[in-house]
């Protein structure tokens, strides 16, 4: 370091850090890292650049660290640095080849004396999927950070340079200076005293007590999809809490379960940004504080979520006054050592970019050293992604697997019976009973479709081309014609013939009918009027027509019912002339709500509208997106012009479900083209998948999905559905 270069002090959070990566020098377990998964075509040269702007206005990504008359000092010396640019798209799994590219670059040990403190890559798997990978050590970010990084990158290059640029590290310090010296500081270091008064050692819920943190930390992560995720919700609203407070007292529960100990210390990760002028500043300023729950195991999780909410209530306006304040204060006070147990972190939301027009999700890869076990919950109720982060010294990854398994089935448990006790749900390895469906019927597809928009009224529901439709604006617009409907007659009972082509309209009003509560009748617009003759039939306007006769007397005035026909689908007949499939809207919901969590579509997907309306694989693709909250993307009318603008078409939209006919798969497997990298499900149906086509598949796309789907049009669209590998076996 220079002797000219001015230095500052490290902030609380900083110190701590910088006293562990000290005592460990070449240790990489203080990398964090996220990476960005981009679907759509990027400009690589104008992405460096938008990089390079948010990490020179980053003050904090430049620090070097140094020890001046004992004491680390840090100043901002911006270097050189690598913008790597890696080519994965030849590898035979891409995102598999990223995954251990990126596993790989997060054992590269930082220098802080020297830096850099991050790396920067993008990761090209195709021309339309690419992955933005960072890694930064701790010393210079959190979490929060991570988020402000992308959103300012995402602006820039969407922007051209707009966007409002990043506040400098100066303000942490000048704030933690103001705190330190306030009342306020004072009165929060008291109620914490008061708060751990009488409060013994957490117990450790690994193989034994851990000297110190590892050079890693091991992850295990389980998904759970939101047929599962539901209820939860269904139960918090229930008892006047939100989930973030039901899953703390979830993990709560299970701790107590794990250890017996009745008076459980969680560790609660704050942002510690709110009501302060740090909101714009990219640095390590979240916090870790304690949150007491004394456990009844008399009592149920609906009670000890209701005692979540108070403490959290209780504790969140001291939530300022740090951690590592609070070890000294215990260290000086004779306390125990240890200030929490599990640290339980819950992230409600999706973190989504925009990068020009097309979307980036954030996924994380690693958030740091873990003392004991971390539990993480990140996503919505499109999905959960449950992370279980544990220090290797005490958890393995098929133990932290298990504990998330048996917390998932402690919660699913306290859910199907809600008084019951928690010291008495079985944890036992056993299979978990589920509800009958007969009991607990699947909502029906509106009330599901509204559960989406309600989660996420500005995501994309429908797309087609340039054209694009929220789920708010689905919905709407769907209401406003519903409304029209019902005036004209339609209403439970009745069948309104949509004859419009492949289009958004198209979307809203099948929705529109179903939201009146009559049944829609898919037609050709291209039908001959002898074909439409078969519909009886009072008014035609705008591609709809109602059918039905005018003695018959106007609907009933009752909400639509499970037994009443959502559509009909007519099959040609041996004569030729139509014949009507009614479906009820019971079996519609059965389905849709199977056959999202059988293919695990989630609120991140984009499914392809491949078929005709007219077709039942068309109520597939529609209702499985839309009741999942993913994007329905309508095939346009240049997309089978060729398999080669097929692929293309589908890597520009960034599909990642397809839904296809088997006999146009298997032309699409003899071409011997690759799909693009944003698709991980195929579902094929229709007629038998040739084995030859099957071995051929596996060796041009190892890494995606294969589901072989049958069922006749009077079973609702599918009965049987089997995951497809080249031995010839599946998962039915």
């Amino acid at each position: 370091m220079s002797t000219d270069v001015d230095t500052l002090p490290l902030s609380a959070a900083q110190e701590a850090i910088w006293l562990g990566q000290h005592l460990a020098p070449t240790s990489p377990v203080y990398n964090t890292a996220d990476y960005v998964v981009i679907d759509g075509e990027i400009d690589p040269g104008r992405f460096e650049a938008a990089v390079r702007s948010a990490v020179a206005e980053a003050d904090c990504l430049h620090a070097r660290f140094h020890l001046v008359e004992e004491e680390p000092r840090q100043s901002f010396e911006p270097g050189r640095w690598r913008f790597l640019l890696v080519d994965l798209s030849a590898e035979a799994a891409p995102e598999a080849a990223a995954k251990r590219w990126m596993h790989g670059d997060m054992r590269t040990p930082a220098d802080l004396r020297t830096g850099p403190l991050f790396a920067q890559a993008l990761l090209k798997l195709s021309d339309g999927r690419w992955i933005w990978h960072q890694r930064i050590h701790h010393i210079a970010v959190d979490g929060y950070a991570f988020s402000l990084l992308v959103r300012r990158v995402a602006d820039l290059y969407s922007t051209d340079g707009g966007g409002r640029p990043f506040d400098p590290f100066q303000r942490v310090l000048d704030f933690e200076r103001s705190y330190l010296d306030s009342e306020r500081c004072a009165a929060d270091r008291e109620f914490w005293g008061e708060y751990l008064s009488g409060v013994a050692e957490p117990p450790w819920i690994g193989h034994g007590r851990t000297d110190g943190i590892a050079d890693r930390t091991e992850r295990a992560v389980v998904p759970v999809p939101a047929r599962r995720v539901e209820p939860w919700l269904e139960l918090a609203t229930a008892v006047g809490v939100n989930w973030t407070e039901l899953l703390i007292a979830s993990v709560a529960g299970y701790v107590h379960r794990v250890t017996g100990v009745g008076d459980v210390l969680l560790g609660l990760p704050v942002s510690a940004r709110l009501a302060t002028p740090l909101l714009h500043v990219p640095a390590p300023v979240s916090n870790i504080v304690p949150l007491r729950l004394p456990v009844d195991p008399a009592a149920s999780l609906s009670t000890l979520a209701m005692s979540a909410a108070a403490e959290l209530k209780r504790t969140r306006r001291h939530h300022r006054y740090r951690q590592e304040h609070l070890r000294r204060d215990r260290r000086r006070a004779d306390g125990p050592e240890r200030l929490f147990g599990p640290v339980v972190n819950v992230l409600p939301f999706d973190q989504e970019f925009a990068f020009g027009p097309h979307r980036g999700r954030m996924v994380n890869l690693s958030a740091g050293p873990v003392e004991d076990l971390s539990v993480g919950f990140r996503g919505s109720a499109a999905g959960l992604r449950l992370e279980m982060d544990g220090n290797p010294a005490g958890h393995s990854a098929s133990g932290l697997r298990r504990h998330g398994d048996l917390l998932l089935r402690l919660v699913d448990e306290a859910v199907r019976e809600p008084d019951r006790p928690l010291g008495r749900i079985p944890l036992a390895d056993r299979p978990v009973r589920r509800p009958s469906p007969v009991r607990r019927p699947a909502p029906d597809v509106v009330a599901l479709i509204r559960a989406r928009a309600a989660d996420r009224p500005g995501a994309t529901a429908v797309e087609q081309d340039r054209r694009c439709l929220t789920y708010a604006e689905l919905l709407a617009r769907a209401d406003l014609l519903a409304d029209g409907l019902r005036r004209r007659g339609a209403g439970p009972g009745r069948l309104v013939g949509v004859r419009l082509p492949r289009s958004p309209d198209a979307i809203v009003a099948v929705l529109a009918v179903l939201i009146s509560g009559a049944g829609y009748v898919p037609l050709s617009p291209d039908a001959p009027d002898a074909y439409v003759e078969h519909l009886p039939r009072i008014t035609v306007e705008d591609g709809l027509l109602l059918s039905g006769h005018a003695d018959d007397g106007p609907p009933p005035e009752r909400s639509a019912r499970g037994t009443d026909i959502a559509y009909v689908i007519h099959t040609s007949g041996s004569t030729g002339r139509p014949n009507g499939v009614m479906v009820p809207r019971a079996a519609l919901a059965g389905f849709a709500v199977a056959a999202v969590e059988r293919y695990g579509v989630t609120g991140n997907d984009r499914v392809l509208q491949f078929s005709s309306l007219q077709f039942d694989a068309s109520v597939e693709e529609i209702f499985v997106a839309l009741c999942s909250g993913a994007a329905l993307v309508l095939r346009t009318a240049g997309m089978n012009e060729s398999l080669d603008e097929f692929r293309r078409a589908t890597a520009r939209f960034g599909i990642t479900v397809l839904d296809l006919p088997t006999a146009f798969w298997h032309e699409l497997v003899a071409a011997g083209g690759r799909l693009p990298g944003s698709v991980h499900t195929v579902i094929i149906g229709g007629e038998g998948a040739l084995p030859s086509r099957v071995a051929q598949w596996a060796r041009l796309a190892p890494g995606i999905r294969l589901i072989n789907t049958y069922g006749p049009t009077e079973a609702t669209v599918v009965a049987t559905a089997a995951d497809l590998h080249p031995s010839g076996s599946g998962r039915p």
